[in-house]
């Protein structure tokens, strides 16, 4: 069909629009052209392709603002699944190869990077132990390569405290210096889990107080989420919030954490932030232990020898996800691959979260609206990260969106025990980036790669 002068690429009619900004839903018909949003209206549009979105949710594309994709383009593919059109990276590693790749040929979504300090400034000034202090010279050495990432278009600076132990509250503080100065945020795994995370809040704090930086708590359900502690965590986040300090946090929407088997989260003494839990309580999933209960042998076995196994905990408190998401300061993040990646190993995470989020907590437990639980996927991290051009279905804006049936709207995957991770959802019936549909009736189609090199 030829396109006429006043018509568009692709045009989504009769869908219910879920507008983010002005908190409404609006009967409006979207026209889009050359990867625009180019007309928001109730009059009919003609378009080279037109989706009928009738009895359907139409949304902003989801923003995936804390995972391990880095690039990965089967995790990318399981995120666009399930409704993700932007994804943020580089907690684990920065690879400047992956960035211009994405730059030069574009990706499956569209795809930004924190620098970590935990992990590539630290290794690029030469430090290889996690447990090791960084002396003065290289903290000197970090923050000027910190500088020229901000500078180059980076996210933000992200630090994951508890995987690498050795960061000292010095590096801590320094480093972050340098966000605020080119006022971007900080993200933060904090140093411990369970009960004993509560004692390692007050670093947090004193540090968005020092510094004045924009501060984001990093996978508050598996941090805090287990042990009963999610109440006072919560308590204490909403104190220093009303002090003044930009404090904001994001949650899984899962009860249990998959995470490397070598990181500092299993060093000596693991069990004590927990209640009552033991290595039963670990499940292998990645590797050739895949599926297998950990004993303590095979745990010692594998720390040691493949630290880069994937371990679920089964952890956490049933009823601490749905605490977390009544805090309107509280995101949805997926902290997708975080590991190995391949079918059937990981964490449902990369395949379920959004449809989680929706069928699970919106339509079937009723612990938020559904403009409340779009609104932490969508404009809420976009206006946090700095995302200019994405996170609202407005004029001119990246068409980024996601059409969904809230009546089917649900997760598949789960855990290596009870299921595939990588199991695509029920209910995302088109996903479109940039102005091209990539998913359709949950299925990727061939020509997908339409994802921007993200800078901010």
């Amino acid at each position: 069909m030829k396109l006429p002068e006043d018509g568009f690429d692709l045009a989504v009619v009769n869908g219910t629009i879920i507008d983010v900004v002005r908190q409404s839903f609006a009967q409006v018909n979207l026209g889009i052209r050359d990867g625009k949003i180019a007309a928001i209206t109730s009059s009919p549009l003609e378009a080279r392709e037109v989706i009928d979105a009738r009895g359907r949710y139409v949304s902003p594309g989801f923003i995936d603002f804390h995972s391990h994709v880095d690039g990965n383009a089967y995790a990318a593919e399981c995120i666009v699944r399930q409704g993700g059109t932007t994804t943020l990276g580089g907690e684990r590693s920065l690879n400047g190869k992956t960035i211009r790749n994405i730059a030069e040929e574009g990706f499956i979504i569209n795809h930004g990077f924190f620098v970590s300090q935990s992990f590539a400034l630290r290794d690029a000034v030469g430090i290889k132990s996690i447990y090791e202090p960084a002396e003065e010279r290289e903290i000197g050495a970090m923050v000027d390569l910190a500088a020229r990432f901000m500078e180059s278009g980076a996210c933000g600076i992200c630090f994951s405290l508890e995987l690498i132990p050795g960061v000292s509250s010095k590096e801590l503080f320094e480093i972050t210096k340098v966000a605020k100065a080119y006022h971007k945020p900080v993200t933060i795994h904090l140093r411990k889990d369970g009960r004993e995370a509560l004692e390692t809040l007050d670093e947090i704090f004193e540090l968005a107080a020092k510094t004045e930086a924009s501060i984001h708590l990093l996978e508050l359900m598996y941090m805090v989420g287990m042990a009963g502690t999610m109440p006072k965590a919560l308590e204490l986040i909403d104190q220093a919030r009303r002090s003044g300090l930009d404090i904001t946090a994001d949650s899984g929407v899962y009860d249990a954490y998959t995470v490397c088997i070598g990181t500092g989260v299993f060093d000596p003494g693991w069990q004590s932030g927990y209640l009552g839990k033991s290595y039963q309580d670990l499940v292998i999933s990645s590797g050739i232990h895949l599926g297998e209960t950990c004993s303590e042998p095979l745990f010692r076995h594998l720390r040691e020898n493949s630290p880069s196994t994937l371990i679920t905990a089964f952890v956490g408190d049933s009823d601490a996800v749905a605490m977390a998401l009544q805090k309107d300061y509280v995101y949805v993040s997926t902290n997708a691959s975080d590991g190995p990646c391949y079918p059937m190993a990981g964490s449902p995470e990369m395949a379920g979260t959004y449809p989680r989020l929706i069928g699970r907590f919106v339509r079937e437990q009723g612990e938020l609206s559904l403009m409340e639980a779009i609104r932490k996927i969508t404009i809420l991290p976009a206006l946090r990260f700095g995302l200019k051009d994405i996170g609202s279905l407005e004029m001119g804006k990246n068409a980024d969106m996601v059409i969904f049936d809230y009546d089917t709207i649900m997760d598949r995957a789960d855990y290596v025990t009870r299921g595939n991770p990588d199991e695509a959802p029920d209910g995302i019936s088109w996903v479109i980036v940039n102005g091209h549909v990539v998913v359709r009736d949950g299925t990727l189609l061939p020509e997908n790669k339409h994802g921007l090199y993200i800078k901010v």
